[in-house]
């Protein structure tokens, strides 16, 4: 068994016991003041030093090896979602309305199990690692505070790891390239002319109107984009009207542009603007748009890849790591963190029977995927700074 392995078993209650923390008292992003404290408490009880309050509630730590050497940054982000969970879970969230639904909960206990073992072998390190506890990745985008904060100031190489649901355990995935997309928001605020349903004639309609700008925005990436480009442009939400019978002034259409080139990138919001105000002028209506960039690219650095890809072997078997081939649609602001430092992300498994679906209020893993995300994370800068 790796060295690493044996050596996490002895903070495996206490790691299990802060996931389980983290969980039942989730926070928003900005917000993660409990989530922090928690950190702390487990930071000071193995001896290892760190500044907190960075970006409002992040923690930097920094393990310094014996030998001098290069800088290896490592990320955890600990935000949870507002959602509610299925109560039906053994391990829940005790706050209405708050969820970790996308496993953050366990990038956090993962990254302090990683600092535990880092600290336990300082000795062998030339260099330092710096261990990052991030704040709002899920929207508000905390890398990039961190940043400016100095996170990455020195640093050589960075990774950062995510438990996948549609992967099994003990399996994990790298790729060398582009692996999430920049995920760019929009909302369209359709104005017509209200009044009576039994009277359209004298109205003018905003439901028939971001109707059809609905069916036509789709043909944006069918016929502007070209096919061998990957885009996504969905609705995620419609709103407007207050009656049955009542023909509303405005509705209000709000969705997600998913890119992967900045040429891309920079079309389909003004193919989207020009279509759905064309549609609207046409039945006498009026458009206003706003389009919000929000996280860039997550593009891997290949040397930085293959490092994690080698390292992780060592954790969970040579068989049981993929390169992947396609990227993934969904965004991550390390891209952030990957536009100035040399870095890897990596998808560590959680999947059992079936895919486990982010996001969702089923949402759930079982706690032995901490040690091969912990352990891997270590791994990687073990492997770095002791070459």
């Amino acid at each position: 068994m790796n060295s690493l392995i044996n050596q996490a078993q002895k903070y495996y209650p206490a790691i299990k016991a802060l996931r389980h923390a983290i969980h039942e008292e989730p926070e928003l992003g900005f917000e993660e003041f409990k989530t922090a404290e928690k950190v702390k408490t487990f930071l000071d009880s193995i001896g290892v030093e760190y500044v907190d309050g960075v970006a409002k509630t992040g923690l930097i730590v920094t393990i310094k090896g014996k030998f001098p050497g290069k800088t290896i940054l490592l990320r955890a982000d600990m935000d949870a979602l507002a959602m509610d969970e299925d109560p039906q879970h053994a391990l829940k969230s005790k706050i209405k309305g708050k969820m970790h639904a996308c496993g953050h909960d366990g990038h956090t206990a993962g990254l302090c199990l990683a600092a535990a073992l880092l600290h336990e072998n300082k000795a062998l390190l030339h260099g330092e690692v710096r261990l990052m506890f991030q704040p709002a990745e899920e929207t508000l985008g905390g890398a990039q505070p961190m940043i400016e904060a100095g996170v990455t100031q020195g640093v050589d190489m960075a990774f950062g790891a995510h438990l996948w649901g549609s992967l099994e355990e003990n399996h994990v995935q790298v790729k060398v390239g582009a692996m999430m997309a920049a995920p760019d928001a929009f909302k369209l605020v359709v104005k017509g002319k209200g009044g009576h349903g039994a009277m359209p004639h004298m109205c003018i309609d905003p439901i028939v109107i971001a109707s059809s700008i609905v069916v036509n925005a789709q043909s944006i990436v069918s016929r502007s984009v070209n096919p061998l480009d990957q885009a996504v442009l969905t609705f995620g939400q419609i709103n407007g009207g207050s009656a049955f019978n009542v023909i509303p002034n405005e509705v209000t259409l709000i969705g997600t542009i998913r890119t992967f080139s900045q040429a891309v990138r920079d079309l389909i919001p003004t193919k989207l603007e020009a279509l759905a105000k064309g549609i609207a002028h046409a039945h006498g209506g009026d458009v206003e748009f706003t389009y919000e960039p929000k996280y860039p690219v997550l593009i891997n650095d290949e040397e930085a890849v293959h490092h994690s890809a080698q390292s992780f072997k060592k954790i969970v078997g040579e068989s049981n790591v993929h390169y992947l081939e396609e990227p993934n649609m969904g965004g991550e602001d390390f891209a952030y963190i990957s536009q100035v430092v040399p870095s890897s992300f990596i998808y560590v498994g959680i999947k059992k029977d079936q895919d486990i679906i982010h996001h969702h209020p089923s949402f759930e893993w079982d706690d032995h995927n901490l040690i091969p995300l912990g352990c891997g994370l270590a791994q990687c800068a073990l492997d770095a700074l002791t070459e």
